[in-house]
């Protein structure tokens, strides 16, 4: 017989796990995500409808295009010692299973949101970027240079910010430090993009991107 979880484990269960998402999830911070509709939910409308052969003469038909939704699941396992600990009192119970299958989860969604998830028909903001292309510099001083470059040409295109920049983690760090000339890129950055800097582990590289919505 299976011994039961505690509701003090449970919360210690779901308060890490709630922890770590939130940590890694980054494209819920620029991107609109609605709200949950639960398990039964299968499909999304995309607002648009194609024209099919109508039924009988004189009529005219549509359908809805919609885009089935995807279910990711990370299984883990977390020891019968760990859960109990709870019950004595432990405050820092072993949940290192369960943070790693949080972080793939995250990672899992932020890479199928910016670069597209070929098997489910996920098209990412990448590909379906109309905008030319600005590489990143090799060296962190040219960021500055290359973002005010990639909003201008958002600006030019009719999109109206606020804008972001989402940095993957190797680019975040390289301007979180100060270069060889004491010349600090974060805050010249923060003044370009006034939506922020989001930290991304799970990409390579970076995006501008507006954040008004819609």
């Amino acid at each position: 017989e299976l011994a039961p979880i505690s509701d003090a484990a449970w919360a210690q269960i779901e308060a890490e796990a709630s922890r770590t998402l939130k940590q890694y999830l980054s494209a819920r911070r620029v991107v609109d995500v609605p709200p949950p509709k639960g398990p039964g939910t299968s499909a999304v409308g995309t607002g648009h409808v194609q024209k099919i052969e109508a039924p009988c003469e004189g009529a005219q038909a549509v359908q809805h295009a919609a885009r089935p939704l995807v279910e990711l699941r990370v299984p883990f396992l977390l020891s019968r010692q760990a859960i109990d600990d709870v019950e004595r009192g432990a405050l820092d119970s072993d949940w290192t299973s369960l943070q790693d299958a949080a972080r793939k989860l995250a990672f899992a969604e932020d890479r199928s949101v910016f670069d597209g998830y070929a098997a489910a028909g996920i098209q990412g903001i990448r590909q379906a970027a109309s905008n030319p292309i600005t590489a990143l510099p090799a060296v962190v001083t040219g960021y500055p240079g290359a973002v005010a470059q990639a909003v201008n040409h958002l600006r030019l295109a009719g999109v109206n910010g606020p804008y972001a920049l989402v940095l993957g983690a190797d680019p975040y760090t390289a301007i979180s430090g100060v270069t060889e000339e004491g010349y600090p890129v974060q805050p010249h950055l923060e003044r370009i993009v006034e939506g922020g800097i989001v930290w991304s582990p799970a990409i390579e590289g970076g995006l501008v991107l507006s954040t008004r919505g819609g």
